[in-house]
């Protein structure tokens, strides 16, 4: 496949989704289990590590794996997935209500928040108390705010410094190739300026005390 011009300077959706698979959450097994017997591999749940103990998965108690392990589970109906406690509508409409105060700040949310509460929302909405589409709306509403603001700021970059602390990984992606077309830019404009172009502070100074 062929991909557009645009799509080679950064990652695929799907590809900043699977990295965040990685990410440790929260199950409530529904059975007991010390491993999870896959397609040329065996996961053991004895390598998990919580609170730095071992322990395998045991039923109705509570216990952290990678998503990809929990979405298996789930898929299986072996598990229920806790959500994390930013996955909620009142914690989301609270960091909504910070970014339309802040205009030159982004609300404190994690790094891959975006992806997480993407796919918890495709493969496991059952275990969300909230409702989904109001999540959804206020997720592309959140999404859509920091995205008009990271365009924004934008306009204040210069060559050597870029300000786009608070976003996540897909946020990042998304504006990877806009933000190398406006450093591209600067950096041509930097070095077509002549040193012959710039007064002396001397001169200034001089004419000054004059």
């Amino acid at each position: 496949m062929v991909l557009p011009k645009s799509m080679h300077q950064r990652l695929l959706p799907s590809e900043v989704q699977f990295l965040s698979e990685n990410e440790l959450i929260t199950i409530l097994p529904r059975y007991s289990m010390k491993r999870l017997d896959l397609i040329g591999v065996r996961y053991n749940f004895s390598d998990v590590r919580t609170d730095s103990k071992v322990a395998p998965l045991k039923a109705m108690r509570r216990m952290e794996v990678p998503l990809w392990v929990a979405l298996i589970l789930k898929a299986q109906d072996k598990c229920n997935i806790i959500p994390p406690g930013w996955l909620s509508y009142s914690y989301l409409k609270e960091k909504y209500e910070e970014e339309k105060r802040f205009a030159d700040l982004f609300s404190d949310l994690p790094w891959n928040w975006l992806e997480i509460s993407n796919i918890i929302l495709a493969k496991a909405s059952d275990d969300l108390t909230d409702s989904h589409s109001q999540l959804r709306s206020l997720i592309q509403d959140l999404r859509e705010m920091r995205q008009l603001k990271a365009r924004r700021g934008l306009r204040e970059l210069n060559e050597s410094n870029i300000q786009l602390h608070g976003l996540s990984l897909m946020e990042i992606n998304e504006i990877r190739p806009f933000v190398l077309g406006i450093m591209g830019k600067l950096l041509q404009l930097h070095h077509s300026v002549r040193p012959e172009d710039v007064a002396p502070e001397d001169d200034d100074n001089e004419s000054d005390l004059e």
